[in-house]
């Protein structure tokens, strides 16, 4: 069933689907954005630096993670604008991610009144529920009329 801007409220929360993040994507992901930073390539010299081993790339879990499934996925247009994050934890393969999202805004569009904006904040988790990425979504939604 699709949800329209009017079915969105301040407060609303959600959760994701999980998913465990592998040493296999982390090789894809080097593979497809050319970073081989030895953070993500070796254990030994991740190690050296204070982490338990190689990590996850930042980019590699928010990609993952915009990529879960949730109630939003049934939004009306539901198009990303804007999605800010910071890094808060590393992600280590094995890892199972998954997010927490709240509506902390929702205000129809002046210049395109047949739509609206739904800003989000968004705690994406491990699972021992500690906080990797902290941020905001910015969602255009498509609303059920004009008015």
């Amino acid at each position: 069933m699709t949800t329209y801007l009017e079915d969105l409220s301040e407060g609303l929360r959600f959760e994701t689907e999980r998913r465990v993040v592998t040493a296999a994507d982390i090789d894809a992901f080097v593979e497809l954005s050319g970073d081989a930073n030895p953070l993500h390539t070796e254990d030994e010299y991740a190690r050296s630096v204070g982490f338990a081993g190689r990590i996850a790339h930042g980019l590699l879990v928010l990609s993952v993670e915009s990529g879960l499934s949730s109630d939003a996925d049934d939004w009306s247009m539901g198009t990303y604008l804007e999605e800010t994050r910071r890094f808060v934890e590393p992600v280590l393969p094995g890892d199972e991610i998954y997010s927490i999202s709240e509506v902390t805004e929702v205000r129809r569009s002046r210049s395109k009144p047949d739509r609206g904006i739904v800003t989000l904040r968004v705690e994406t988790r491990n699972q021992r529920d500690e906080v990797v990425l902290a941020g905001t979504d910015v969602i255009m939604v498509g609303a059920r009329s004009d008015a």
